[in-house]
């Protein structure tokens, strides 16, 4: 029931997004194909090249995930996972105005089946504290959150782990950091 209702939140946030934050073609039922309209994804200035690459290649991924984080959010990194030859999923990492807050979602890129995912994401050191989705998903998983990146020169922690259809093997296993004005007595490790 959930992978249905998350489907379907994806689905009606890409089409909502289409019109706004999207470099994307515009269609309706019995149109013919005409050249895109475009619009830009927010980018935040922190995104390096591969993220806008993919920002480019995968717009409406990227909008309706950023629709998904709010309307605040910026695009900070896109994470083909486990690499860029071998995707099964892309974690988009996002923040809102002043890195105040982080949000990320795990976009499931392997054909037509739902896999076990869990996708977290936590303040500092905190991995306790951590906002959690997890289950089988179709589509994607998240929106996960994080509302104190940036007290006290924080950092984002996430880890991001997908199974096979089976749920026999990892796909995806994945754990990173990202960091938001970071001082001295910053929690984030390099």
């Amino acid at each position: 029931m959930r992978t249905l209702r998350k489907a379907g939140i994806f689905a009606a946030a890409a089409t909502a997004c289409a019109t706004s934050l999207v470099a994307a073609p515009h269609a309706f039922a019995g149109d013919e194909p005409t050249a895109p309209q475009v619009s830009a994804v927010k980018l935040s200035p922190n995104a390096d090249a591969e993220t806008r690459a993919i920002a480019r290649s995968q717009s409406e991924a990227v909008a309706a995930a950023a629709n998904i984080c709010g309307s605040t959010y910026e695009l900070d990194d896109a994470k083909p996972l486990p690499n860029s030859t071998t995707r099964h999923g892309t974690l988009f990492f996002y923040s809102n105005a002043g890195a105040t807050s982080a949000c990320a979602i795990l976009d499931n890129n392997t054909p037509g089946s739902a896999n076990y995912m869990d996708l977290r994401i936590w303040a500092g050191n905190n991995t306790a504290g951590a906002d959690v989705d997890k289950g089988s998903f179709s589509q994607y998983a998240g929106p996960v959150y994080s509302s104190t990146a940036a007290s006290g020169g924080r950092c984002v922690g996430l880890s991001a782990l997908m199974k096979n259809e089976a749920g026999t093997s990892n796909l995806i296993n994945w754990k990173g950091g990202y960091i938001f004005s970071a001082s001295a007595g910053s929690e984030c490790v390099a």
